[in-house]
């Protein structure tokens, strides 16, 4: 973050109702939300969260030699002296959201947003690393793509940055076009459209809407990029965009052509007949996703020898996709969370996944959140989807997985056998029976699952 005169910014903030204690040439040239990383001289943003309340905090980031405090107005701030500087605020997020907008603006750079229901943190970690080889990147960490991470990563941007890759999620209707309003993105992406949080929305139709809601916030002649495999997202137009079109099919800008899959099911394709790249990240799923990325790369005159080399550097992310020898067998770790479309797919590749003779296939299903009244017949679906796949057996965890197990419990000619458990200890324990030494298993689960859980109870036999 490059230094700032935050007097500016509070003239024009509607959220600064008072400042105290602050001289007229006040500057910043660094924010923090957390006492544990805060650096001297940063301004401390005190945020209530469902933990912790970041105004108990003031003191010590005052003590720790942060310059100012943003507090909001009714807060009463234990132990700070009334000489300390203090902004007062109706919202500190919103405080965080619009501060960040309006820094975001002070920069002419390219800014790539990047959404979707899946596949959003993949791409992004794709396209910063082609990017990387070429231009001085910063991009969006882990998944922080909310009300708060999205802000704090627009404040990574400074003199020396050339371009931005920011992920932007949403659990709500109007978040997304809260958050386009403060990135101001010159590029953006849609992933794709599934049943991620419809519980929040109602529909795909609605989840398309918000989704479409970043192309239609973004500026007369900005670039986006359509993912022309999805049967929503192909039929997008919009004639204040410069549009580009991406997928498997031929009359497309960018034409991805998948050459064949690897025994550890990574792809191997390429875009518009160019070098061949082999992806290392499993999964015929994340063709797409390399597909958006390098698309994007080579629009903004990124070399098809760097697009290959990029690509072929990113390995799985923590939970994503995580294929790995663990004790005498391959474990497919795809815990980090699971909706329809990301379940699917994970299905398919366990069981396009090379089976070596006597070796069986496993799958650890913790519950679909954020599903809302569709919970029940989502995972009655996955049930439906699953009980003619080539798995030996299914053991489902969870309130709502159990519609799963039911399924396929009551089909006699389901091919796999189906076990339904409450706790994670139950389900470990009876996998622990199960395993023999080759097998290869699934763990699949939306985050507050927590399906890796099971691990520590695992001990193979034969």
């Amino acid at each position: 973050m490059k230094k700032v005169a935050l007097n500016r910014f509070c003239e024009s903030c509607r959220t600064v109702k008072k400042l105290e204690n602050l001289p007229a040439n006040f500057e910043i040239s660094g924010i923090s939300i957390d006492t544990r990383t805060l650096h001297e001289g940063d301004l401390y943003i005190a945020i209530r969260g469902e933990r912790f309340d970041g105004h108990d905090f003031a003191r010590e980031a005052l003590d720790k030699g942060a310059s100012a405090v943003v507090a909001a107005a009714e807060k009463k701030l234990k132990g700070v002296k009334k000489s300390a500087g203090i902004i007062r605020v109706s919202d500190s997020v919103r405080f965080l959201m619009e501060f960040s907008g309006w820094y975001r603006a002070q920069f002419s750079i390219p800014v790539i947003a990047i959404t979707g229901s899946t596949g959003k943190t993949t791409t992004k970690e794709m396209l910063a690393s082609i990017l990387g080889l070429v231009f001085r990147v910063i991009k969006t960490q882990k998944n922080m793509n909310n009300f708060i991470g999205v802000p704090l990563t627009l404040l990574q941007i400074s003199d020396t940055t050339d371009v931005a890759v920011v992920e932007v999620g949403t659990n709500h209707p109007g978040e997304i076009a809260t958050l386009t309003d403060i990135v101001l993105p010159t590029h953006a992406v849609i992933t794709n459209i599934g049943s991620g949080h419809i519980g929040f929305f109602g529909s795909k139709e609605a989840i398309y809407a918000e989704k479409t809601t970043l192309f239609e916030r973004m500026k007369f002649g900005t670039r986006i990029y359509i993912n022309a495999e999805d049967i929503l997202l192909e039929k997008y137009s919009n004639d204040d965009l410069s549009i580009k079109s991406c997928g498997l099919r031929k009359g497309l800008d960018y034409e991805g052509e998948l050459l064949r899959m690897d025994e550890r099911g990574r792809a191997r394709f390429r875009i518009n007949h160019g070098p061949e790249i082999q992806l290392q990240i499993p999964g015929r799923h994340q063709l797409l996703n390399a597909l958006l990325a390098g698309s994007i790369a080579l629009d903004m005159g990124i070399s098809p020898s760097n697009v290959k080399l990029g690509l072929e550097s990113v390995l799985p992310q923590d939970k994503r996709m995580v294929v790995e020898d663990y004790h005498d067998i391959l474990l497919i770790n795809d815990a980090y969370n699971s909706n329809p479309e990301s379940l699917r797919a994970a299905i398919d590749y366990l069981c396009e996944l090379p089976r070596p003779e006597g070796t069986r296939k496993y799958m650890i299903l913790g519950d679909m959140l954020e599903l809302g009244e569709k919970s029940e017949d989502e995972h009655r679906q996955i049930g439906h989807y699953l009980k003619d796949k080539p798995v030996d057996a299914v053991l489902c965890l969870g309130q709502y997985s159990r519609f799963i197990y039911e399924v396929i419990r009551d089909d006699s000619s389901a091919k796999s056998v189906a076990y339904f458990f409450e706790r994670h200890e139950e389900a470990g324990k009876k996998l622990s029976e199960l395993l023999q030494k080759g097998d290869i298993l699934l763990l699949k689960g939306s985050r507050g699952m927590a399906v890796e859980k099971v691990l520590p109870y695992l001990e193979t036999r034969g």
